[in-house]
């Protein structure tokens, strides 16, 4: 799992914060599918990290380009 230092996105990609995006972020996880395009570059951002990290790493074993962000 790729990870960048918030200052360092380039606005590439798709940002998700998951502070104030999908909430409960399980929902993302349980309806990928419905949300994620498998062909677009997904950075996760949430204020401690720890959830970003656990969203990418499932996101990215089922087959998405995933980078956390970290401040």
């Amino acid at each position: 799992m790729k990870t960048i230092k918030k200052k360092d996105y380039d606005n590439s990609g798709v940002f998700i914060n998951l502070e104030t995006s999908f909430k409960p972020y399980e929902n993302l996880l349980n309806n990928h599918y419905k949300y994620l395009d498998k062909n677009k570059k997904y950075y996760f951002y949430c204020n401690s990290g720890k959830k970003a990290k656990k969203v990418a790493s499932v996101l990215e074993a089922y087959g998405y380009d995933t980078t956390v962000v970290i401040d």
